[in-house]
């Protein structure tokens, strides 16, 4: 199978990245593709989940799941992987020998690391649980139950910690294949236990993490042979003091926060919904399963492709190319995500009806209803987050990590104010008098766990803001004047697509509930909202529309290779 280390070969030749846009839409299109087939799967996962287990059930998997995720995405590719891309490539452009060590000391210490937050964790699952889902005390069995589930999950973190140093060091060379293929196994994992390892457990829930550990063993496993490949086989280094190890410290600290903004908003959303009864965390979870699938496939593909490319470009002080690249992988991640806001808002009750409403008494009506209101709030975030993601990597690349730190400070403040504000009140109990009181005073509207995704999308929208201004006043203005009217015909050939959609939902409604009839109407409206799409941008003379080629071409020739 062909592969993006075409591109770039280490270490038999010095070249580190294709430059410019193309580069990043040929490497965005390797990230996408290898996405895709995840969030597939991952979609396939979801609705077998929601078909077997009972909302109740699936509401404390996805707490168990979500904190050692949490904290992979902290410390993970979260922080560590955007950290890592630029010091290693500054230090591939010094000496390959070098590098290596710096590579094998960075395994190293994630390895120690992981180790220690995975038995912290597992020491401190009671507290976790009632920490970050406090509602599961008052449902009888069911905080014992999460707390067993995170026991079980909580040695995942460390193979991931694995996986993000590996992917740091490989997207550096230029290979992103094997990095973006590894969800894949977490997807299988979980599948096979859902529908194969749940009878022999008394509790079938306790199947999926089992499987979580051992995906997590899988996916470490998996970047293994393109790392000797490229002459870093994963070997104990132990150097703290190491320069480079100092530098990683330093640009972790505030990317914690700064390149995990998204998650730990979703923290906050899954804290305060275990207040809502059965399913409002499964229904959130779903929803933003939905969200994630554009997020993965596109944004965070182009975002994962291009910060190399800005990080080579800052390094050698090439505004010009940089102007170019940033522009360009802006306006692709923005011609994208609109139509995926779109097609969203518009078909969000049909998604889940044809996709998940297989099993009407487990996943019925009400169901339906609830993650589709869900997903209506979530997705007016899509293209705020998409903006994020691009300056955030602005930022990474001048190895400025405190911006988009505090980009994420005002954003969790907004989230967490909005969230009290827009849930309504919150039950007395679990949580001290005082603060409900001050909550119950503080509130505005009463709209449950739709509220929560509505704030989510308002924080979202409060950190692109803050990273806008503040990237323009650092680094100037990297966006020509023509930008503005790029991004109108983007809006114009949107408008075009839910004009479409509309329409044809007049004409050929989509059944309320699982069928291959559904299925394919499903399947006739998104084609026919992309065709109308595609065909505006055209008529309009977009530029965006050969940045899409190129991504798109790039996939095609993956399967080719295949």
């Amino acid at each position: 199978m062909g592969s993006s280390e075409d591109a770039a070969r280490y270490p038999e030749d010095s070249s580190l990245s294709t430059g410019g846009l193309s580069g990043v839409a040929r490497s965005a299109g390797v990230v996408g593709g290898a996405t895709l087939a995840s969030r597939v799967l991952g979609l396939v996962r979801d609705v077998i989940l929601a078909n077997t287990f009972a909302a109740a059930a699936t509401d404390t998997f996805f707490i168990a799941f979500m904190i050692p995720n949490l904290f992979r995405r902290l410390v993970g590719e979260g922080s560590l992987t955007v950290s890592f891309v630029p010091i290693f490539t500054g230090w591939l452009q010094r000496s390959r020998e070098e590098a290596r060590r710096v590579f094998n000391a960075a395994w190293t210490l994630g390895a120690g690391v992981g180790l220690l937050i995975t038995i912290g964790g597992i020491l401190l699952a009671g507290p976790l649980v009632h920490l970050f889902a406090p509602g599961f005390a008052l449902e009888p069995g069911k905080h014992e139950l999460c707390v067993t589930l995170l026991r079980l999950c909580f040695p995942y973190i460390l193979f991931l910690i694995l996986v993000a140093v590996a992917m740091g060091a490989l997207n550096a060379v230029g290979h992103f294949l094997a990095p973006a293929i590894a969800p894949v196994l977490l997807n299988l994992c979980l599948i096979a236990a859902a529908l194969a390892a749940s009878p022999f457990f008394a509790t079938p829930i306790l199947s999926l993490g089992v499987a979580v550990v051992l995906a997590g063993i899988l996916q470490c496993a998996l970047q293994v042979p393109p790392l000797r490949a490229r002459g870093l086989t994963p070997q104990p280094v132990i150097a703290p003091g190491h320069p480079a190890m100092r530098r990683l410290g330093v640009l972790m600290a505030p990317a914690v926060l700064g390149a995990s903004v998204f998650q730990l908003n979703v923290l906050v959303s899954r804290l305060l919904s275990s207040f809502e009864g059965d399913g409002a965390v499964s229904y959130l979870y779903y929803a933003g399963r939905l969200i994630e699938f554009p997020l993965g496939v596109f944004v965070v593909a182009i975002g994962t492709a291009s910060l190399p490319t800005f990080s080579r470009l800052a390094k050698t002080q090439d505004r010009p190319g940089l102007s170019q690249a940033f522009s360009g992988a802006l306006g692709l991640a923005l011609a994208l995500a609109l139509p995926s806001t779109v097609g969203l808002l518009l078909l969000r009750e049909p998604i889940f009806a044809t996709l998940f409403s297989w099993n009407r008494e487990v996943f019925g009506e009400a169901a339906v209803v609830g993650c589709a209101e869900a997903l209506f709030f979530y997705a007016l975030g899509l293209v705020p987050i998409t903006v994020s993601r691009i300056y955030v990597n602005l930022c990474v690349a001048h190895e400025n990590t405190r911006t988009p730190a505090r980009a994420a400070v005002v954003s969790l403040i907004v989230n967490v104010l909005a969230s009290l504000a827009l849930i309504g009140p919150l039950p007395w109990g679990p949580l001290p008098a005082r603060f409900v009181a001050l909550q119950h005073a503080w509130t505005v509207a009463d709209m449950g766990f739709a509220g929560l995704a509505l704030a989510a999308s308002i924080a979202s929208l409060a950190n692109a803001i803050y990273l806008v201004v503040a990237t323009h006043r650092l680094y100037g203005g990297l966006l020509g004047r023509g930008e503005l009217g790029r991004w109108l015909r983007l809006g114009v050939a949107g408008v075009a697509l839910a004009g479409a959609v509309w329409g044809l939902q007049q004409i050929l409604p989509i059944p309320r509930r699982a069928s291959s009839l559904g299925l394919a109407l499903l399947a006739l409206h998104v084609a026919v909202g992309a065709g109308v799409y595609l065909a505006s941008l055209y008529g309009l003379r977009s530029p965006e529309l050969a940045a899409l080629r190129a991504t798109f071409r790039r996939r095609s020739a993956l399967r080719r290779g295949s």
